[in-house]
């Protein structure tokens, strides 16, 4: 497998989750999932950096966030990063992979490993402008059935 080289620029701006093996997106109770990376300025040799929101809805409606800093292992191959919590999140981190992307990066398959509170799995993300584009949706579904990550339920945005 060919190995991909996605920066923090080409991930920058909104991705909407629509396929997950994640339970945490496939219970109902959290909607809407969205994934937001804005790339950090890089002040010296350091490893490409940038901000990681998550943002999700609550059955009652309330927007809820999950904050963090993502670091690219620049000295494994492929799209590797380390996600690191932040505030009271700080202890927890994890590892994700970018493993295909559709053209002009409309859509594409995180890979993340198991953490201290999260299992193994993958999402299926796509860009927020790109979501009412049924070309898109339809491969973003097929690759969500590729790495066994069904459709979320309500990941239609609001």
């Amino acid at each position: 497998m060919d190995r991909l080289d996605i920066t923090p620029d080409r991930l920058a701006g909104t991705w909407h989750i629509v396929c997950s093996s994640f339970p945490l997106w496939q219970g109902g109770k959290r909607t809407g999932a969205t994934f937001t990376y804005d790339p950090l300025t890089r002040g010296g040799a350091g490893p490409p950096r940038m901000t990681d929101d998550v943002a999700y809805r609550t059955r009652g409606g309330r927007r809820r966030h999950i904050r963090g800093v993502d670091t690219r292992l620049t000295a494994r191959p492929g799209s590797v990063y380390r996600w690191r919590g932040r505030g009271v999140l700080a202890a927890l981190s994890s590892e994700w992979e970018v493993r295909e992307v559709g053209a002009d990066d409309a859509w594409a398959v995180i890979v993340f490993s198991k953490s201290l509170v999260t299992p193994a799995g993958a999402d299926v993300v796509v860009r927020a402008g790109r979501l009412a584009d049924p070309g898109v949706i339809e491969e973003a579904l097929a690759a969500g059935a590729r790495h066994a990550a069904p459709p979320v339920p309500e990941w239609r945005p609001a």
